[in-house]
């Protein structure tokens, strides 16, 4: 029982220690990261029709992306690509548009109802994903990260020329049917990246994903794979300076410096554990709250247990007086029921994890100290104890090079089994709101439930989960504890 109990409590402080690496996203409770409530993505199994939230395009690394330039009748065009450096953690697409002086323009006419730009002169890179639900997600959210960077005459704003090129964000299906997804209309020219976040509405949603549907066993499109393209170009606007400034003597190139490129689709499902009210990830709360729990479990019980050794030591080796004040003060924090207490003094101190790790020590050294005290009563009589006070040893001497090592042994159950009280208190104090609502606690996330109508609207994994891991720590300690006792009392061994 003892190794079972140690071996989930090492899982738990993996766990804790590795939470970074082991989860996707922010651990904060209003982290949104996808809609809420939405059931654990291994339930879509039992589904045929669920789709899971997730970003299903390749997080654009744009290692294999292909630079593809068409070439008009004007100047030159060039696509890097450049891979992650030893330098760099990120790879970037660079595309550039250069113009030589004299050299004429693809112009194909200004149609607003034309998803294709106003020239055919245009570079652009290509980015694909398969779509694997035979479903069409409910929402879709897509973000291109980019900067841009002008020379020559293009970085001359006194003649517009941060106007003259948009860059065009492309979603064609395996039919070669081309949906405009984005077209930057506003002056955006800035070398520092940006993000711009793209909201699909319902009718490019059915247009993309719904030829992917197979209805009586066919389906529009011939695969299910789709195409993303981001594309720079001029616009009409490059030629309306010919009456101020000739286009034609335009010398210069603008590079649109891509970084990221994000499509996340939304279905009912998502991660792990599902998502909270807040709509943030479960999962990661779950794996953070057991630093929460931990720390404030080991923290409390350790000053718990030094306040209790200390009073009790103190008590039971002195008596008298000061015996009668200090059992005194004890008889009375035992009497006070701990709860309201705790919360009477969360509020007043503050919700954050170093007041709630004093509020549960200051009530949880009384029966430590009630222990100790009765240990020392039945150990400072004892003749070693007599002998140091014939050889002139001092009280305190006595007390912590004698006495305490007596003693100690009965200490380690009780410590193990205070670590349990302090988790179930610090998810108590959670629960009722008085911690830090930033912390993802398990106490937390079943508040959160609770407040959130997770019971009425079935959203069970909220509740089991965190109250599973309680349940699963708390026992865990106490195997430990039970098993340290059987070993270190000697009582229960001669039994």
């Amino acid at each position: 029982m003892g190794i079972l109990g140690v071996a989930v409590v090492a899982v738990f402080v993996g766990m804790a220690i590795f939470a970074p690496y082991i989860t996707m996203y922010d651990p904060t409770p209003t982290a949104k990261v996808s809609p809420p409530y939405l059931a654990p993505s291994w339930l879509s199994v039992f589904d045929p029709y669920g789709v899971v939230t997730g970003e299903y395009l390749p997080d654009p690394l744009l290692l294999e992306a292909p630079i593809i330039g068409v070439n008009g009748t004007s100047g030159e065009f060039s696509g890097v690509h450049v891979p992650v450096s030893e330098t760099s953690n990120t790879s970037y697409v660079n595309l550039t548009w250069t113009h030589t002086p004299g050299v004429q323009l693809d112009y194909v006419g200004n149609d607003p109802l034309d998803p294709m730009p106003d020239y055919n002169d245009m570079v652009y890179f290509e980015q694909d994903f398969d779509w694997p639900f035979n479903s069409v997600p409910e929402d879709v959210n897509m973000s291109i990260t980019y900067g841009t960077t002008v020379t020559g005459d293009f970085a001359n704003t006194s003649i517009g020329g941060h106007l003259m090129f948009r860059i065009y964000v492309w979603a064609v299906d395996s039919s070669n049917d081309w949906i405009m997804l984005y077209e930057s209309r506003e002056a955006t020219y800035t070398p520092v990246q940006l993000e711009k976040r793209i909201s699909l509405n319902f009718l490019s949603i059915r247009e993309i994903y719904g030829g992917m549907v197979e209805v009586n066993g066919t389906q529009e499109d011939p695969t299910d794979t789709v195409r993303v393209i981001i594309g720079l170009a001029p616009t009409y606007r490059f030629e309306s300076y010919a009456g101020q400034t000739p286009w034609q003597t335009f010398n210069g190139s603008v590079t649109f410096t891509v970084t990221r490129l994000k499509m996340v689709s939304y279905g009912g499902y998502f991660g792990i554990m599902g998502t909270t009210n807040w709509g943030a990830d479960a999962y990661s709360q779950l794996i953070y709250g057991s630093r929460i729990s931990l720390t404030i479990g080991i923290l409390a019980t350790g000053l718990s247990t030094g306040v209790g050794v200390l009073v009790g030591m103190v008590a039971g080796y002195f008596g008298g007086k000061v015996d009668e004040v200090l059992m005194r003060i004890v008889d009375f924090l035992l009497v006070i029921p701990g709860l309201p207490l705790m919360m009477v003094l969360a509020a007043f101190l503050g919700a954050s994890i170093q007041n709630i790790i004093i509020v549960i020590a200051i009530l949880g050294w009384t029966g430590t100290s009630r222990l100790i005290r009765s240990q020392v009563l039945a150990e400072k009589n004892k003749a070693y104890v007599e002998s140091a006070r014939a050889i002139g040893a001092s009280d305190t001497y006595i007390m912590f090079r004698h006495i305490l090592p007596n003693v100690t042994p009965i200490l380690f159950a009780n410590i193990t089994l205070g670590v349990v009280g302090a988790i179930l208190s610090e998810a108590g104090l959670s629960f009722l709101g008085l911690t830090d609502p930033e912390d993802p606690s398990w106490g937390r996330m079943l508040a959160d439930a609770r407040t959130g109508g997770a019971f009425s609207t079935g959203a069970w994994w909220v509740v089991l989960f965190p109250g599973l891991m309680i349940t699963i720590l708390s026992l865990a300690f106490t195997f430990v504890g039970h098993t340290l006792d059987q070993v270190l009392n000697p009582r229960l061994r001669e039994r």
